[in-house]
């Protein structure tokens, strides 16, 4: 079994995990809520709260938001995509650590090559920074 699929789990909220994979995926993807309630055919707001996993939605929904982030329904509902659900004794840095790292794993070569190169100047431009502090 996929070691994000874990079966018989009432401790999880379902609605707060379709949504941060929900979201999670359309950031992948750089679209805003706008552009994707276009495309689902749903108010921007009804996706936020789905995405804040403050609202419930149908299966008919749940099907559309798979089937355009070419998931699987299962996926979608069970497969902790982002770690919501293993992070909870994380500090929030080591939180966004992991966030990171999942970003960076979908990324290809290309991508990578530029992120490496932006996290470069950035360090070198903290290092110049703490050399004239006073």
């Amino acid at each position: 079994m996929d070691k994000g699929l874990k079966p018989n789990r009432p401790d999880v909220n379902y609605n707060l995990l379709i949504g941060a994979n929900m979201r999670y995926e359309r950031m992948l993807r750089n679209l805003t809520l706008e552009e994707l309630s276009y495309f689902l055919d749903m108010t921007p707001g009804t996706l936020g709260l789905i995405e804040r996993g403050k609202r419930g939605t149908s299966i008919k929904n749940i099907c559309n938001i798979a089937d355009f982030f070419s998931l699987s329904v299962d996926d979608l509902v069970k497969r902790d995509i982002i770690g919501l659900t293993e992070t909870d004794n994380k500090t929030p840095r080591e939180k966004k650590l992991h966030t990171v790292e999942l970003l960076l794993n979908n990324l290809n070569s290309n991508e990578l090559d530029f992120i490496t190169n932006v996290i470069k100047e950035l360090v070198k431009f903290r290092k110049a920074e703490n050399r004239y502090d006073i």
